[in-house]
């Protein structure tokens, strides 16, 4: 997820906290009244909009939210929140000091493990008292399980780009230019941070209780189209984290309900491939794509069967037909004729087997240049279809052929 997070931070929101952090480090002149009044504000701004993109992507939108929303009157009240969240951790090693410098050690160390917990907590409840509480950051932290010792590690060395950023070209920059270089990378990284906080509540939004969002175009979703888009969802979460048994078990869930839905039909398919399961592939690809063709959707059933390998034996004759016939417009000639071979001897009364080997002189001639075997197979229709529906069209590609 990595790309994600760092173009997360490009997006037309983030950009512009980003310029108004350069400008206002811009404008600051020096220590007087207005220039603290402006650092004060821009802080509180990027706090207020760090904390809604943890929020907004914990909740399942994956679009950075724009300046407007951060400008909603709650600025104040969270950075006050930060804020005080750096004065009871300050107070409580204040009062270890008594303890000894190992426990102060222990303490910091407890600290620095806490912090993105501490800030994911108070970006999705909003109160400062779950935010200071030790037991609910543990909880959080178990909840999270290993993921949130990657995230831990991730965000460290993140936020601590921006120093190793000004080192290198900080010699390179006009005096002018330093402050606002400063702020524009830190506001950067500090966004992307905040989409790795928001993402992982996100791949365990149901075990932490977080309500996710709902567009307003999904508000005229019916309950069954909103659960078949929440388990695409939670499976392509799943899918990148690499948890192909979760997800797979995520769809079977929901297709034992909606066993017709074709996206959760197709996600189904394509994770079976994803984990090379010959076996389940060999028992349930030609009923997953007989689907398909009954659906109207040949084209996507010839496109995964031939992302199949081995192939999938199927033995319905009307299926290898419709398959052939979509496999020959995408001129997978070869995957098309082993389909329609020998068909006369597999299901002598198969209804349509004039068409399926009209089909298959066409794949002959234009895929191999058969025109010998596709004289052949037209005799043969000839001969055991004379009152063919087919007939004219028999005749002009013998004519074809003859020439």
């Amino acid at each position: 997820m990595g790309p994600f997070f760092f173009r997360y931070a490009l997006q037309p929101g983030p950009l512009t906290v980003i310029g108004l952090s350069a400008l206002a480090s811009l404008l600051i002149s020096g220590l007087n009244l207005v220039s603290l009044a402006m650092l004060v504000g821009a802080m509180a701004l990027v706090t207020r909009y760090n904390l809604l993109v943890i929020e907004t992507l914990a909740r399942g939108r994956l679009t950075a939210p724009p300046l407007g929303e951060a400008l909603d009157g709650r600025s104040a009240p969270m950075f006050l929140k930060v804020i005080a969240m750096m004065l009871v951790a300050g107070f409580v090693g204040y009062k270890l000091i008594p303890l000894g410098e190992r426990t102060l050690q222990l303490y910091s160390i407890a600290l620095s493990l806490l912090a993105p917990a501490a800030m994911i907590v108070l970006a999705v409840e909003g109160s400062l008292r779950a935010a200071i509480n030790p037991l609910k950051l543990f909880y959080f932290t178990v909840v999270i399980g290993w993921p949130y010792w990657l995230l831990w590690l991730a965000t460290g060395a993140v936020s601590s780009a921006p120093g190793y950023l000004i080192l290198a070209i900080g010699d390179e920059l006009p005096r002018w230019a330093i402050l606002p270089a400063i702020a524009a990378s830190t506001g950067y990284f500090y966004i992307v941070t905040s989409a790795m906080m928001g993402y992982i509540c996100l791949t365990r939004q149901k075990q932490l209780g977080i309500t996710p969002d709902m567009e307003d175009d999904s508000e005229l979703m019916d309950e069954g189209e909103f659960e078949r888009a929440r388990t695409l969802a939670e499976t392509h979460i799943l899918l990148s984290e690499g948890d192909y048994q979760g997800a797979r078990q995520a769809l079977v869930q929901t297709l034992r309900r909606y066993s017709e839905d074709p996206a959760l039909n197709e996600r189904y398919y394509r994770l079976l491939l994803a984990q090379h399961d010959t076996g389940a592939l060999r028992e349930l690809a030609p009923h997953l794509l007989e689907k398909f063709v009954r659906q109207d959707r040949a084209y996507k059933a010839a496109e995964l069967y031939i992302a199949t390998d081995p192939p999938p034996v199927i033995d319905n004759s009307r299926l290898r037909h419709a398959l052939a016939e979509a496999l020959y417009r995408q001129q997978k000639f070869r995957a098309a004729a082993r389909l329609l071979n020998n068909l006369h001897r597999d299901d002598p009364g198969y209804g349509n087997l004039d068409a399926a080997y009209l089909l298959l002189a066409r794949v002959y001639v234009d895929g191999f240049n058969r025109e010998d075997m596709a004289q052949k197979l037209l005799t043969f229709i000839r001969k055991h279809f004379p009152d063919s529906k087919l007939r004219d069209e028999i005749t002009t590609l013998q004519g074809i052929l003859a020439h």
